[in-house]
């Protein structure tokens, strides 16, 4: 989208700031103003709550696709390629790559345009510093946070700007430090789908010239900052560099060593030595084991903690907390992710497990299926983040959403597989209650039942992202009928 398009919208994850948040009541009824692009057909009645939760999926998936050279409402995709945007109603009209990722995993995103999605991403990547302005900087191979519908990149979220406005406070001094380990998974997931060993040798066109992908790939993995020898990413001063962490946590203040983009690049270093693997470059692939295992070696030394009231001999329950410094705070998303993704795992998973059974039932993490990312009994800042742009209750700081409900399912049946089927059924239940006159579910991106709000329907990692987790970890049988 051009820098000066009056029409280019500041809205929810990617631009909350403490002025957007009278959008809030806007958005959630401008998310009846577009309809799916593919109108889905009517749902047989018998269907079990597993297979109308894929159906869900397919169908909120399916609405958020935008082809090449098509228009809805004022929006049209210029680029040469299909992309899925964020969500079916255009809430955010651009392509996100985070959300792009978590729609793959199963069958839902073809190889051909998965294979778009990386040569479009691919051009915004520059192989030098690029200095916007004082005190804004897009370091050499970090990837965008989106990329407008005129393949233009936008690094920071708060806009949908591509020139030398984006970025700054509240955003950050440089770009989120997730996006660069979704690519990697998109390129993984590629290679995953076709075997297509020719397309990681080929010639990549990026923002500076071409250079073989699996070279992009390595180097995109490089720059995003690490503390050595443990391999966590990290962040500076929350007032100098203002790092955020990950997307669904661009509205939080954190620094020192962070959770969940230390758990992605766990995962990636792991995705690219099979790459290396497959290659045939061994040296390379023992590099990027090695990353792994020092991460997964010092996670649990450094982020995992006792609960609050328990004593450090007390071995039972443990959460991970998001940060060593500011937002040093149990984290429920990253707490369940690091276990459902295998980067922790055997006792320290086992006791992150039973963390995660209690707050479900207790009410302090999930509430009719959905999840909080911070605890609502958290002393640190009355129940929300210790700094955050948005008040608690709102948001990334209290509001409750379905995306990670997956991850904290598989994560509670390691050792209570009854909390795990009665949260899968209350999850499903949720979905269904937000049925549109068409059949699909309205899956709001986030919603809180204690104060009535909800934005941003037709979200498609509301719905997909949990359908693929559970799928992959042979959960849906929680969801039939016994």
């Amino acid at each position: 989208m051009p820098e000066d398009d009056p029409r280019s919208p500041v809205l929810s994850r990617r631009a909350f700031s403490a002025g957007a948040l009278s959008l809030t009541t806007a958005l959630a009824a401008r998310s009846f103003a577009f309809q799916p692009t593919t109108q889905p057909a009517a749902q047989p009645a018998s269907l079990s709550d597993a297979d109308w939760l894929e159906d869900q999926a397919r169908r909120v998936v399916a609405s958020s696709l935008l082809r090449a050279g098509e228009t809805r409402g004022p929006y049209t995709n210029s680029t040469p390629f299909d992309l899925h945007v964020p969500g079916g109603n255009m809430g955010y009209p651009a392509f996100w790559v985070r959300d792009a990722a978590m729609m793959l995993g199963a069958d839902l995103i073809s190889a051909a345009e998965l294979k778009g999605w990386i040569t479009l991403i691919a051009r915004t990547i520059r192989s030098a510093d690029w200095n916007v302005r004082d005190a804004v900087v897009v370091p050499a191979f970090f990837v965008p946070d989106h990329i407008n519908f005129d393949g233009s990149a936008c690094f920071y979220p708060g806009s949908y700007e591509s020139g030398d406005k984006q970025g700054g406070p509240p955003w950050g001094k440089f770009p989120p430090l997730d996006d660069n380990f979704y690519f990697l998974h998109m390129v993984h997931e590629y290679w995953r789908l076709t075997n297509d060993l020719a397309f990681l040798r080929a010639p990549m066109q990026t923002a500076s010239g071409e250079m073989p992908l699996i070279d992009l790939c390595d180097r995109v993995f490089r720059a995003v900052p690490s503390s050595f020898p443990d391999g966590l990413v990290t962040a500076g001063d929350i007032d100098t560099d203002n790092a955020k962490d990950w997307g669904f946590c661009d509205s939080v203040f954190k620094s020192g060593s962070l959770l969940f983009p230390s758990i992605l690049r766990s995962i990636a270093s792991h995705q690219l030595a099979d790459l290396f693997i497959a290659l045939g470059d061994d040296a390379l692939a023992n590099q990027r084991a090695m990353d792994r295992g020092r991460i997964s070696l010092s996670m649990p030394d450094v982020f995992l903690k006792p609960r609050d009231d328990e004593s450090k001999s007390t071995t039972s329950e443990a959460w991970l907390h998001s940060a060593t410094e500011v937002g040093n705070q149990p984290d429920v998303w990253g707490s369940a992710f690091a276990v459902a993704s295998r980067v922790i795992q055997d006792e320290a998973a086992a006791r992150v497990s039973r963390a995660l059974v209690r707050a479900f039932r207790d009410k302090t993490a999930v509430r009719d299926g959905l999840v909080r990312h911070i605890l609502t009994t958290d002393t640190k800042s009355n129940a929300g983040w210790q700094k955050s742009v948005s008040p608690v209750g709102e948001y990334q700081n209290g509001g409750y959403w379905s995306t990670p409900s997956g991850w904290y399912i598989a994560v509670m049946y390691v050792t209570d597989p009854a909390a795990a089927r009665d949260m899968a059924r209350d999850l499903v239940r949720t979905l269904r209650s937000w049925l549109r006159d068409d059949g699909t579910t309205r899956a709001w991106e986030w919603s809180n039942p204690d104060t009535g709000r909800a934005a941003n329907e037709l979200y498609a990692a509301s719905v997909a992202l949990p359908w693929i987790t559970l799928k992959n970890a042979n959960l849906l049988t929680l969801l039939r009928d016994d």
